[in-house]
């Protein structure tokens, strides 16, 4: 995890760091830091990878970041959403990335999480994958103490 610090003197100077690494500051005189000068600061922290995503401006009047962010973060490629637990639902996420695409990844089958419990139903087991998936820690991934953890809670 990534620990930003804001550092405000009594003279009204304000410093952003991010793990130590100075991103940028302003003063009482009014001038602040941009957003292009933040991106560029933290382009210079160790694991921080910076991506520009160019988007049309939504058309409609009421428009917030969230609705483009939504776009970006949670594409919807040939349908697919995030919480679509299938071999479709994989093959058209992955279908958006060029063949040669460097990847790595798991996943777990319905067979798996009968490994856990053999009495679980259809049902059981695509809410137990449901629950995984809105669970997962990327620190801990998936292994069989989580598979079994959301098969036990599949059941309640």
């Amino acid at each position: 995890m990534h620990k930003l610090t804001k550092v405000v003197l009594d003279n009204g100077e304000t410093a952003l760091y991010l793990d130590g690494y100075y991103l940028g500051s302003d003063d009482d005189s009014g001038d602040r830091i941009t957003l292009e000068e933040i991106a560029t600061a933290l382009q210079k922290v160790p694991g921080i990878c910076v991506q520009d995503v160019i988007r049309p401006c939504p058309g409609q009047q009421d428009w917030s970041w969230s609705d483009v962010a939504g776009e970006i973060f949670t594409p919807a490629v040939n349908g697919y959403s995030h919480r679509e637990i299938t071999v479709e639902g994989f093959m058209s996420r992955l279908s958006a990335y060029p063949t040669d695409t460097l990847c790595c990844g798991t996943f777990w089958l319905e067979d798996d999480f009968l490994e856990v419990d053999e009495t679980l139903t259809p049902e059981e087991i695509h809410r137990a994958m449901e629950i995984a998936n809105d669970n997962h820690d990327a620190y801990i991934g998936y292994n069989w103490d989580s598979i079994r953890y959301a098969a036990e809670l599949a059941k309640q």
